[in-house]
């Protein structure tokens, strides 16, 4: 895939990465100030980039993550601040991924949402994030993973930060149909050598493209590493932002060669390998799951918990420990 492009084509969707500046919001009305600025960069990309088709914005980028007020800041969806998104979108006919945190739920806390919106202006999908990074987000858990065809038939998949370290969602997010996982993320240090990592090897393990908005700067609590990047699918960097706030990397991703790569790819196939298993030795190879613990998750919840627990600790808190002299740790 070339790099270095502005532009676009019928065959190639135009992406920008926004390494926002976090946002430090006392009140409603600053995080609506603050979404006409994020709008701002929706109508300033599209000037500078005249390919771009999709830009995508990190998690907390339009509330931030106030430690005492996030709840104050919570809202719905649709609501004041994706109707912001919404017009932008519109107004620069572009896609765009926007973060909400969070959206109100009546039956718990509130969700932290993946928002995808159309050229038109229309949400096309509200993705509630799966893993919330614990113990520090109170962010009710989603319970399914989303792909939704977007600009030019490209098909998107959500997924928000600590997600992604997961291995199951973007797996099920590929084999739902995506060929784009888009994760938006608040990640911090030190996890920025990690996070890095992680981008390219879900791109491998999947035959994906693989993009991340990050934050950059600091909140009250913690600094951002930005370092927003649009990963090939092969596991190659096509574009990445340095750790400067409000920096935009742009490129374009093939539809042909992603599709082409599936068809025809033999041993970096991971996606027809996985279930086509010793295809050289097996006529048409094994298609059957080897895996025990998939199968025990799959048909008990609770074991696979019990199996989980056994390996690490049977408590969400973690285990006092004693010093040698019987004082008490994590007290």
């Amino acid at each position: 895939m070339p790099v270095g492009t502005i532009s676009s084509s019928r065959d190639t969707v135009g992406i920008a990465v926004v390494n926002y500046r976090v946002p430090v919001l006392e009140s409603k009305e600053e995080v609506l100030a603050n979404c006409h600025r994020i709008a701002d960069f929706v109508e300033g990309t599209k000037l500078g980039y005249p390919g771009l088709d999709l830009i995508v914005f990190p998690e907390y980028s339009t509330q931030g993550f106030h430690p005492t007020k996030w709840r104050d800041l919570c809202t719905t969806v649709p609501g004041p601040e994706t109707d912001i998104f919404c017009e932008a979108c519109r107004k620069n006919k572009v896609w765009g991924v926007f973060s909400i945190t969070g959206e109100i739920n009546p039956v718990g806390n509130p969700f932290n949402c993946f928002i995808l919106i159309d050229d038109k202006g229309e949400i096309k999908l509200n993705y509630h994030k799966i893993n919330p990074w614990v113990p520090k987000e109170p962010w009710y858990p989603g319970d399914e993973t989303m792909v939704i065809k977007g600009p030019k038939g490209l098909m998107i998949g959500a997924n928000v930060c600590y997600d992604s370290n997961m291995p199951e969602i973007v797996r099920d997010t590929v084999m739902k149909g995506a060929e784009l996982v888009v994760r938006i993320q608040g990640y911090m240090y030190p996890s920025k050598e990690q996070q890095i990592k992680v981008a390219s090897v879900r791109a491998w393990e999947n035959n994906v493209y693989f993009v991340v908005a990050n934050m950059a700067g600091r909140d009250k609590v913690y600094s951002y590493f930005g370092h927003s990047n649009i990963i090939n699918f092969d596991g190659t960097t096509l574009a990445e932002c340095g750790t400067t706030p409000d920096e935009v990397t742009y490129s374009e991703l093939s539809i042909s060669a992603i599709r082409n790569a599936r068809k025809n790819w033999t041993a970096e196939n991971q996606i027809f390998n996985l279930t086509h298993r010793g295809y050289t030795a097996v006529k048409n190879g094994v298609a059957e799951s080897p895996y025990t613990f998939y199968k025990t998750w799959a048909e008990d919840p609770e074991k696979a918990k019990t199996i989980c627990e056994s390996l690490t600790r049977n408590t969400p808190g973690q285990p006092v420990e004693e010093l040698s002299d019987n004082t008490l740790l994590n007290r």
